[in-house]
């Protein structure tokens, strides 16, 4: 009977025992875990990691094919990450940590390895396995730096120090060129250096200006094409960038270091060229065969124009508006489509309703002579009158009127005639991504400006800093009824219909040196070439959607043609 109990243990092998125990191992865990095998692994690990263990070859190749039979999976959670921008909070931390502590534990591990000496038993089998162990380590670096840089932060003084030394040691050893497949023979080779290089130039791109999927799409460019750069310690005049191995710092523009023999420098012409051929090709509609696989949205030439520009062998010097500095100012802020909207056209809302306190018609007569016809005197009566500022309620309670909706409030750090820069807190503002819509205004002013987020960063854990861009000092509001349909769906939330019509924001734009008529719609109302009625102020225009200059979640900003002006607009039978 105690035979019965003890039998399911006694075949189980130790799964760190040799390779192909490990293999097995992995097996087991995928058929009992699934997708989390790879925390079972991780956990695994953390119980081994200690000042005491002895490392033998079986143990470190055990790791290792550890390592690359659970990877698909760490890589397929990675995946989950940056698809799922909209993931519950909780969600998205407990990812986030389950990414970051599969890598901490095999840097960990495989750090034991470093010391092995050729001339001890079992130490050359160690180091002839060393250049796969030093490319794994530098893999799991660029993972921590990357989700560093996707949440807006960056890695401290302490991780570049350790870095820069991890890359020094395997040129010490002569192992910082030596081709290694790191997951298994089914990708292309790679090297230390190449892992390196990698990491310092994603580096240059931690200004803020690329989303989380941008960051991604140049990480996997940079895999493919990083060994078209290679570090040198002399400095020439070609060189593009430095990077000082006994410093605490990342990559920055080349300049020349006389006598330290701690600066590396390269030269990234080779691997620009190739970018910007590949920009020449997208702009055309096409898309270069190579970058198939990573094409998604908001990736597309402006990415790899972006990329070439902070990656040129030298740097490029472009045009931008003056920025001043500014202290004690800030500007309230609402964002939100519908919000905007009810914002943008509240002035001409109580300018209308004054006029109609006047005698003269008001946009909703005009509406209402569209829908039925005619406008009664019990209607013009009841929409000429007032309401005072508190009512009876049904219990015969008074009702007081509504408090004034309260906005976040921004401090405003520069301006510029393109935009302004503000700091904010990350508390209350977790709504705030890069390409977020916004609208703005300064002081008690009536008068919304709207803009787009254009950088993001992070200033210290409890602020950030964000770059708007305004799009217009003087947006419209404007209502739209498609022209093929003669009423908008009747189960629209009421915050989305305006004048019997879907919400919309009409405003002249600058793009590419010029001024366009442009529209922001609700997403779901695009499609190319689809025209419109557009009411705005009073007046009436049929027009055709053009080209999309910008995209949210629920939005999108189009240019928009004038097919023809119109008098009225046609009744609604």
């Amino acid at each position: 009977m105690l035979d019965f109990f003890s039998r399911g243990s006694k075949g189980r092998t130790d799964p760190l025992a040799n390779a192909a125990a490990a293999k097995a191992y992995v097996e087991e865990l995928k058929r009992e875990f699934g997708a989390s095998a790879p925390d079972r692994v991780a956990e695994l690990l953390a119980s081994m990691n200690s000042p005491s263990l002895e490392l033998t070859p079986d143990l470190l190749e055990a790791v290792l094919t550890l390592n690359q039979e659970t990877q698909p999976l760490h890589e397929a959670l990675c995946v989950q990450y940056l698809m799922n921008a909209r993931m519950p909070k909780m969600l998205e931390t407990q990812l986030r940590s389950q990414i970051l502590n599969y890598g901490k534990q095999f840097t960990d591990f495989y750090q034991y390895a470093l010391p092995a000496n050729a001339a001890t038993p079992g130490g050359a089998k160690i180091r002839a396995l060393l250049p796969l162990v030093l490319a794994r380590m530098m893999y799991y670096l660029i993972e921590y730096a990357r989700w560093q840089y996707v949440r807006n932060f960056h890695p401290d003084e302490v991780f570049w120090l350790n870095v820069n030394q991890l890359y020094r040691f395997a040129e010490q050893q002569g192992l910082d060129s030596t081709a290694v497949f790191l997951f298994g023979d089914h990708g292309a080779a790679t090297t230390v250096q190449d892992q390196y290089l990698i990491l310092q130039m994603l580096s240059l791109l931690s200004s803020g200006n690329l989303n989380p999927r941008q960051l991604n799409f140049a990480y996997e460019v940079l895999a493919r094409i990083s060994n078209r750069m290679a570090l040198t310690p002399r400095y020439s005049d070609d060189a593009s960038f430095v990077v000082t191995l006994n410093h605490p710092h990342p990559a920055s523009r080349a300049r020349a270091e006389a006598g330290n023999e701690m600066a590396r420098y390269w030269n990234t012409a080779d691997m620009v060229e190739i970018l910007h051929g590949w920009a020449i090709v997208m702009e055309h509609g096409r898309i270069p065969p190579e970058l198939k696989p990573l094409i998604e949205p908001g990736v597309d030439a402006g990415v790899l124009n972006h990329l070439t520009r902070e990656w040129a062998a030298k740097p490029v010097v472009f045009e931008r508006a003056e920025r001043v500095a500014v202290s004690n100012r800030h500007i309230e802020v609402a964002h939100r489509l519908p919000q905007l909207h009810k914002l943008i056209r509240k002035p001409d809302e109580e300018q209308a309703q004054g006029r109609a306190a006047e005698g003269r018609d008001s946009y909703d007569d005009a509406a209402n002579i569209r829908i039925y016809g005619f406008v009664t005197s019990r209607k013009r009566d009841k929409s000429s009158s007032p309401l005072p500022p508190s009512t009876l309620s049904l219990h015969g309670e008074t009702a007081e009127a509504p408090a004034p909706a309260e906005f976040q409030k921004w401090e405003v750090e520069n301006i510029s005639q393109t935009g302004l820069g503000v700091s904010l807190d990350v508390m209350g503002n977790e709504w705030v991504g890069l390409g977020s819509l916004i609208g703005y205004r300064e002081g008690a002013s009536d008068n919304w400006s709207l803009g787009i987020v254009r950088r993001l960063k992070r200033s210290s854990r409890e602020r950030i800093y964000l770059g708007v861009e305004t799009l217009s000092n003087r947006p419209l509001a404007a209502s739209l009824r498609p022209t093929d349909s003669r009423l908008i769906d009747p189960t629209l939330p009421p915050d989305q219909v305006w004048l019997a019509g879907h919400i919309s924001v009409f405003m002249p734009c600058r793009r590419g040196g010029k001024i366009v008529n442009a529209l922001v719609l609700p997403l779901s109302l695009y499609m190319l070439g689809k025209q419109f009625y557009m009411s705005a102020r009073g007046k009436h225009f049929q027009i055709a959607l053009g080209k999309v200059m910008e995209k949210g979640s629920d939005w999108c900003l189009a240019e928009i043609e004038l097919v023809q002006k119109l008098d009225k607009l046609p009744v609604v039978l």
